[in-house]
C-alpha cells in the first residue's frame, strides 16, 4: 500500500507509530479524476498520500486550471493551510487511484500543540518540502 521515497512523511518516523498519535483517522481511496478538495475551501482534513499520485492546481485570473505540482506517495496534502488555519491554497484531483490516510483537522492540531517527537517531526518534514521548494525556484 505504501511506496516508500526518501521525501516520505515516514522518512523519519515509524507508520504505526503515526497512526496511534490520530484519534479521527481513516483510509480512503480516491479513484482517478475525483476531486479530493477545491481551492478556497475551509481544510478539515489531511490527507498522507500513501499510494498514487494527485494533482495540485490552482485557478489563474482567466478561470483557467493551473497545474501547480504532482504529489505522490510520501507527501502530505492540506499540513500547511492546516498549521496556518487558511483554507486550501488550490485543488487537488487524483490522477490515479490514491490511497490517503486521513486526519482531521482538529486532531492534527491537538497533536501539534503537544510537546512531543511529532512536532519535530513536522518541522522536519516542512523544512525538506521547503527546500525542495526552494531548488526548483
Amino acid at each position: 500500500m505504501f511506496e516508500k521515497y526518501t521525501n516520505s512523511f515516514l522518512n523519519d518516523f515509524n507508520f504505526n507509530t503515526l497512526l496511534d498519535k490520530f484519534d479521527n483517522k481513516k483510509f480512503i481511496t480516491f479513484q482517478q479524476g475525483v476531486i479530493l478538495y477545491c481551492e478556497n475551501s475551509p481544510v478539515t482534513e489531511i490527507y498522507f498520500i500513501l499510494s498514487g499520485e494527485v494533482n495540485l492546481c490552482k485557478l489563474n485570473l482567466n478561470s483557467e486550471t493551473e497545474n501547480v505540482t504532482v504529489s505522490g506517495s510520501g507527501d502530505i496534502l492540506g499540513f500547511y493551510d492546516a498549521l496556518t488555519n487558511r483554507e486550501h491554497s488550490n485543488s487537488a484531483v487524483a490522477l490515479q487511484d490514491t490511497n490517503v490516510f486521513a486526519v482531521d483537522t482538529d486532531d492534527l492540531l491537538k497533536l501539534v500543540n503537544r510537546k512531543d517527537e511529532f512536532n519535530l517531526w513536522a518541522l522536519n518534514y516542512l523544512s525538506r518540502k521547503l527546500e525542495a521548494i526552494d531548488k526548483e525556484s
